[in-house]
């Protein structure tokens, strides 16, 4: 049996989550894995391009050498008309959406507010870890958490509900039924892949489950979040986007942003409006209102802008920018779907089901392996030893949230829950099925 060191173990102030992370990782200094947390596709040659000439024009127009420029509240009317036409959410204005550092800032800072309104979360099992993490930093409650089919399980309490909808879940690239009976005085809508494996013919994003998700959805009382990295492959840039129209949110965020950074960061706003426009251009050629001129972009979007020589509209109407990236978004969609190919053609004889746990969006999905453990704390132990002693990094249930009680619960753990990376390099696919392979004799 695996002894941990107690400082590894009995770390208090972080959730179990990242407690099980900091345990499974003790003593594996292996750099291969199954199952990283962002896209391995590289980031497309033309997007560096652009990311290059904008930094200049940014410099050159001061933006980088100041706090505000009036292209501030220009770049939030631009991400405001994208997101609306794109969503097709009509009451999106520029008071509505928020450029964050990426999606774990907006998840930290929309706990911190509902934390202190007495709300507790009902989250989805897997999940990503900094709900989890945010709301023990805040003291937030997590009052329940579900799985996929919409199985609830926690305690029952009178506090006001946050319900947590990931789509597609960032863990099984699936979308998730929500819980009956859950609550969800908040909602929050976290949506992390649009490219998918199995898009439709001629288009790499399918972002169904979120327009879907997003029709009816109540702004007033919720927010959306979204990110540009994980499609994109920049995560180091940090580019996220909150969408609401709760005004207590609202001022709760500029005052935040005041507080502990007073500005925009004009470069990943720039990147947040060119993701967006992406989206907007896929959305509007399958209306068939795509504007006759490269780039494809819907005319209901004016192309002028409030302030005089704005990069961004160079970027996303003079160049074709964002028809070079549909087209690398495609081949990163036929990446995926041959990885998946070489998981399918590797794992299936190994007696691990693959056909009713394809992603229908994104790079991620999570499979049981055909090994006996003793629950989530069994898998922890076991996929630390293959790390250590088979130089193969895996990331079971243990790190993607909640706790032994509800996995069990939720989930057959007899056996390990592991997270595949399909966005990964073939011949690496290929490398680590072999090294799982032998870990499962």
């Amino acid at each position: 049996m695996t002894i941990f060191p107690e400082e590894v173990v009995t770390e208090t102030r972080d959730a179990a989550c990242v407690v099980a992370y900091r345990r499974l990782r003790h003593g594996v200094s292996t750099s291969r894995q199954i199952g990283y947390g962002r896209n391995m596709y590289p980031a497309a040659p033309e997007l560096v391009a652009q990311i290059r000439a904008l930094i200049t024009v940014l410099f050159e127009q001061q933006r980088m050498t100041d706090y505000s420029t009036g292209f501030d509240g220009s770049d939030r009317h631009l991400i405001s008309a994208l997101a609306a036409e794109w969503l097709g959410r009509f009451d999106i204005g520029p008071g509505d959406v928020f450029v964050m550092s990426g999606s774990t800032e907006a998840i930290s800072v929309v706990t911190g507010y509902l934390a202190g309104r007495g709300y507790e979360y009902v989250l989805p099992l897997p999940c990503y870890y900094a709900f989890e993490q945010s709301a023990r930093r805040w003291g937030m409650p997590v009052g329940a958490h579900y799985n996929g089919d919409g199985l609830l399980h926690g305690t029952r309490s009178g506090a006001p509900k946050a319900l947590v909808d990931i789509v597609p879940n960032g863990v099984t690239g699936r979308r998730f039924r929500l819980p009956d009976g859950a609550g969800d005085d908040f909602r929050i809508l976290d949506s992390v892949f649009q490219v998918s494996a199995a898009a439709g013919k001629g288009s790499a994003v399918d972002d169904r489950h979120l327009r879907e998700a997003v029709r009816d959805f109540d702004l007033g009382r919720g927010c959306v979040m979204l990110t540009a990295s994980k499609d994109l492959s920049v995560p180091g840039l940090r580019a996220g986007l909150l969408i609401t129209r709760d005004p207590g949110l609202r001022r709760y965020l500029e005052a935040d942003r005041f507080e502990r950074c007073y500005a925009l960061n004009p470069l990943s706003t720039g990147v947040v409006a060119l993701y967006v426009a992406l989206m907007c251009a896929r959305a509007a050629q399958r209306k068939g209102t795509t504007a006759p001129r490269p780039p494809l972009f819907p005319p209901e979007v004016a192309s002028s802008r409030p302030a005089a020589d704005d990069p961004l509209a160079t970027m996303l109407w003079e160049s074709p920018v964002v028809d070079i990236l549909d087209r690398y978004l495609r081949g990163m969609a036929r990446h995926y779907a041959a990885v998946l190919t070489v998981y399918r053609n590797r794992l299936v004889p190994l007696g691990i089901d693959l056909d009713s746990r394809y992603p229908e969006t994104g790079y991620s999905l999570f499979l049981p392996l055909p090994v006996r453990v003793d629950g989530p704390e069994g898998a922890v132990v076991w996929c630390n030893r293959i790390g250590r002693e088979a130089g193969l990094k895996l990331n079971p249930a243990a790190i993607f949230g909640g706790s032994d009680e509800p996995w069990a619960v939720l989930y057959d753990c007899t056996r390990p829950w592991v997270r595949f990376n399909c966005s990964v390099a073939e011949p690496d696919a290929v490398g680590t099925v072999s090294i799982l392979e032998t870990a499962l004799r």
